[in-house]
């Protein structure tokens, strides 16, 4: 395949044009396309940028999952063979990476030129194609860091010399993300669910597709299926929950992580041992599980970045048990404000890798009779939408680079 032979577009690009001239363009770079959270969230971003006028195009390794998510936000797709870093990764997969990383590097460069882009955005801080790719193309660069880097010291210290030296913006998608990060160029622009998808009015529909009873309390987790993610821990508290609530039953959705398919057999092997719990694997329906669960768990055991899904479940009103650290603390600590209900806490943080702290949290937010799809529809969302500052950041980028070039042309 011409690794920049781009995919047909999903959708003519977004119509919206900026009067006088030509609506400015966006090229994000995303080297993985799994239909993880950090795709989903640049949808997001996708959605506020077209909506702003922006021309959004996306380089991606291969054909996307979400391809019609990305349809629906207005970007175009392109193919550019790419590969996933990882610190998992065996010596000959980083040998790869390091052989292929300029030609994709100049694959970028010339789909800059061709697409006109005004900004190159890399979607992720372990994306290191885009800001090279910049380089060379002679545009302003802006870099999503998405990740708190506890893998590797090594890793930490080149992305934060990177993003200091070679990006005009670095977005931070939580203040703990930016709290690893040199201060000067970052800004905090936080992810949010979309109400259109996530809402109450969702319940009902998964319980019954799934022959879940309506009445059962029911508690759920969606992740991809890593290490850090807790899932040990939550099949751990499972049965100390059934402890105190017998009827309550268990959902876990989600894809395994590339490389770690083994962990996530065991995982599924434990789980479909155990009375009460429901294996899903990957899923497309995740905003109808959500709206069905009467709690939502996502415990991991490494401080997580921000936590999409926490933010989407709470849009569908179901409380969550979160980490006590990272974005998750950040998330309910807004949301405990805003909500005004006392008798309805939006959820509980408690430490990773104790069950009975998380089997103790869980039972305190199941509600105390049978659920029901009423019941659950009738829920308010926890969290309200928070306006948007992504095409603020970009415009920002874009108005510095024009100040530059006029004082050079003078």
């Amino acid at each position: 395949m011409d690794p920049l032979r781009p995919v047909r577009p999903l959708r003519p690009a977004h119509q919206a044009r900026l009067t006088g001239r030509k609506a400015p363009r966006l090229l994000s770079v995303q080297p993985v396309a799994d239909g993880g959270g950090s795709e989903r969230a640049l949808i997001g971003l996708i959605h506020e940028m077209t909506a702003s006028g922006w021309d959004c195009h996306v380089a991606l390794p291969s054909p996307p999952v979400l391809a019609g998510e990305y349809r629906d936000a207005g970007a175009s797709v392109h193919i550019v063979a790419m590969d996933r870093l990882t610190t998992s990764g065996s010596p000959v997969r980083w040998l790869r990476y390091a052989l292929g990383w300029p030609r994709s590097v100049l694959a970028l460069s010339i789909l800059a030129r061709r697409t006109e882009a005004d900004v190159v955005h890399s979607n992720s801080l372990h994306c290191w194609y885009g800001w090279a790719a910049a380089l060379v193309a002679g545009r302003p660069h802006v870099w999503h860091a998405r990740e708190i880097v506890f893998q590797s010291s090594l890793a930490l210290r080149l992305e934060r010399f990177l993003a200091r030296r070679f990006a005009q913006r670095v977005i931070a998608i939580s203040d703990a993300v930016a709290a690893q990060l040199d201060q000067a160029n970052v800004v905090v622009v936080t992810d949010e669910a979309d109400p259109a998808i996530f809402n109450p009015g969702r319940a009902g529909t998964f319980r019954r597709e799934a022959g879940i009873s309506d009445e059962v309390p029911l508690v759920g987790s969606v992740a991809r299926l890593d290490t850090w993610k807790g899932f040990d821990t939550l099949l751990d508290a499972f049965p100390i929950i059934r402890g105190h609530r017998p009827e309550a039953e268990l959902v876990i959705a989600g894809p395994a992580v590339p490389g770690k398919e083994g962990y996530a057999a065991s995982l599924e092997s434990a789980a479909r041992s155990m009375r009460g719990v429901h294996w899903l694997g990957p899923r497309s329906d995740v905003a109808e599980i959500m709206a069905d669960c009467d709690v939502f768990v996502q415990v991991s055991s490494e401080p997580e970045p921000f936590g999409l899904v926490i933010v989407e479940a709470l849009a569908c009103g179901t409380p969550v048990v979160a980490g006590d650290a990272g974005g998750p603390a950040e998330i309910l600590a807004g949301t405990a404000r805003d909500n005004n209900d006392a008798f309805r806490p939006p959820g509980a943080l408690v430490p990773p890798r104790e069950p009975g702290r998380l089997a103790a949290a869980t039972v305190g937010l199941l509600p105390p009779g049978p659920s029901s799809t009423e019941r659950r529809r009738s829920r308010k969302a926890l969290r309200d939408m928070r306006a948007g500052g992504f095409e603020t950041a970009f415009s920002s980028v874009m108005e510095s680079r024009r100040v530059r070039l006029r004082h050079w042309r003078q």
